[in-house]
């Protein structure tokens, strides 16, 4: 024997057995054995015909065209609104989760969806207060900078004001003995010029220090030998001055004896000869060359002149003399 049980509505729980054939209609006049009128769920036209056939139910009027559907065992089913499932004898073991699945799945991924909404909304609401939070703690702490994992301030009360799990990786400077900048980039530049100066950084364990060339000792030096009546000049590393012996006296009182090995006399320095000094006539050509002559005789580039040294260039303003380490220039005038 099969039974058929309805499932929702003010059918559910009925229970109607059949042997070979069972009818569902709308038409309510209809007085059939194994026939059930259900008006409140189907129009007088619709009607679903059961039938056991070969050890299965069949339904005709389920599918469109009066197209036979068997029906499975225990699998709950839908027409029109009215849901049934149908078993055999003994054998009842409706697919309820599976119904109540299909039943409410629109429901259960709506509410998927708006749990879904519900998290993104939490989530961004979140980031946006850390964000708010990360803010706050900044315009608090106001100037520092990041070294080694740890975020070095100098302002006592805006730590006071950070949460305590900001405070644990937070060194305090309160030393005001030192400038502090605002960026990490630093340029160098000479207040008079405003040129830029060369400088090196050196790290120090609580600070780092800009080593610059003040020449100071350049100032000291010159500041002996102006005092003491010296002249003298610079040429990279040398010191060239007009009395060497009295320049490195004067350094080694200053404590300044490194310095000595760096001097040199003048008297390597160009000097100028002078008209008086300059007893020849000048024959200067762009094709030929040039040289320079007296009643004696004359002179060409290479030649060694009395009193004078070699000369080694005659061009249209001057003439270069070199006489052991020292060189003479003889100025043309025009």
């Amino acid at each position: 024997m099969w039974l058929i049980e309805f499932v929702d509505g003010h059918l559910n729980g009925i229970c109607l057995p059949f042997e070979q054939k069972f009818t569902l209609t709308g038409n309510k006049d209809a007085r059939v054995q194994d026939l059930l009128s259900v008006p409140e769920y189907f129009t007088s036209g619709t009607e679903l015909s059961f039938e056991v056939k070969d050890k299965k139910v069949q339904v005709t009027g389920f599918l469109r065209g009066n197209k036979i559907k068997r029906l499975k065992a225990n699998r709950i089913y839908r027409f029109k609104g009215l849901s049934f499932f149908v078993f055999q004898e003994g054998a009842r073991q409706p697919a309820l989760r599976r119904y109540r699945f299909r039943q409410y799945r629109l429901l259960a991924a709506f509410t998927f969806l708006l749990n879904i909404v519900f998290t993104l909304a939490l989530y961004l609401g979140f980031i946006n207060h850390q964000q708010s939070q990360v803010a706050t703690y900044l315009d608090l702490i106001g100037s520092g900078y990041i070294k080694d994992g740890q975020l070095t301030v100098f302002d006592q009360n805006a730590v006071n004001r950070l949460p305590e799990f900001l405070r644990q990786n937070i060194n305090l400077v309160e030393s005001n003995e030192y400038l502090r900048a605002s960026r990490l980039d630093i340029e160098l530049v000479s207040e008079y010029s405003h040129q830029p100066i060369t400088g090196r950084l050196v790290s120090k364990a609580d600070r780092d220090e800009i080593v610059i060339d003040t020449y100071e000792r350049d100032n000291q030096i010159m500041a002996l030998f102006g005092g003491n009546g010296l002249s003298f000049t610079k040429q990279d590393e040398h010191w060239l001055v007009s009395d060497r012996a009295k320049a490195s006296q004067i350094l080694k009182s200053a404590g300044l004896s490194s310095v000595v090995a760096q001097l040199k006399s003048r008297k390597d320095e160009t000097s100028i000869i002078t008209s008086s000094q300059f007893p020849y006539s000048i024959f200067y050509s762009t094709k030929s060359g040039g040289y320079i002559y007296d009643q004696q005789g004359r002179y060409w580039e290479g030649s060694t002149v009395p009193r004078l040294g070699v000369i080694q260039s005659i061009t249209r303003d001057k003439v270069v003399f070199k006489d052991g380490q020292q060189t003479r220039v003889y100025l043309i005038q025009p």
